[in-house]
């Protein structure tokens, strides 16, 4: 089984973050392929293939960057890796077990930049979804040609496998796992997607289960809370990125 990433990005944001996250991600996965699609032209170490789409920022150009980097890259497994997200190396250990299912790694935490606050519940996100790469090939052609046709609806979702048809794109089961150390999403005010911050901000409390808030990301390197910046420097210069 050969695995690859996808890496995606709109290249907006602050650039000590995004580029943290590109070190870090050089540091625990340079030894996969990996198709960095993005707006514009981004540093990147060797090997690794950069696709620079003209394209302006939304969530069609989103999914055509993963469809893009889905059918550039060669391997069985591909990863889907954001540009802010913080991965650990047992993210990319996983081996999903079966070619005709997403898998999605639960284990995330989401920090506030600007105040360093942190907070876990249990969801399904794309940043944590791995899976055969023709399967996931297969779902963003469908999805990208339903949006041209139809533009984006949010009740479709982003996270494949979410919701079934007519108002998901497949019927492909999903199934979860949970990585020793979590991913870190670095909420930072030009997520694509909305930060939300108490429970009474989802309809759906089932889209919250196992709320917990910190001054800290377990597994990773100090307190996060009051001295994000320090933090963040910290990740970049540990040699672990822990």
């Amino acid at each position: 089984m050969t695995k690859g990433l996808v890496y995606y990005s709109d290249c907006r944001g602050d650039s000590r973050i995004l580029t943290t996250v590109r070190r870090q991600l050089a540091r625990v996965a340079g030894g996969f392929p990996l198709v960095a699609v993005t707006l514009q032209p981004v540093s990147s170490p060797e090997g690794w293939m950069n696709l620079v789409l003209p394209l302006d920022r939304g969530r069609l150009t989103m999914f055509t960057q993963i469809l893009k980097g889905l059918e550039a890259l060669e391997t069985d497994v591909a990863f889907l890796v954001e540009h802010d997200v913080l991965y650990p190396e047992e993210h990319f250990l996983f081996d999903p077990p079966r070619p005709d299912t997403y898998y999605y790694n639960q284990h995330t935490w989401r920090v506030d930049a600007k105040t360093g606050h942190a907070l876990f519940y249990r969801c399904n996100q794309t940043s944590g979804l791995c899976a055969d790469r023709r399967l996931l090939l297969q779902h963003y052609t469908a999805r990208v040609e339903r949006t041209q046709r139809e533009g984006y609806d949010h009740r479709t979702g982003y996270e494949p496998g979410s919701h079934r048809p007519p108002r998901g794109i497949d019927d492909v089961p999903v199934d979860t796992w949970w990585s020793s150390r979590p991913l870190v999403d670095i909420r930072h005010g030009c997520n694509l997607t909305a930060n939300r911050w108490h429970p009474s901000q989802f309809r759906d409390k089932n889209s919250c289960l196992d709320w917990t808030e910190s001054d800290h990301v377990p597994g990773w390197w100090g307190r996060t809370e009051g001295r994000f910046d320090a933090w963040l420097a910290g990740i970049g210069g540990n040699d672990d990125g822990g």
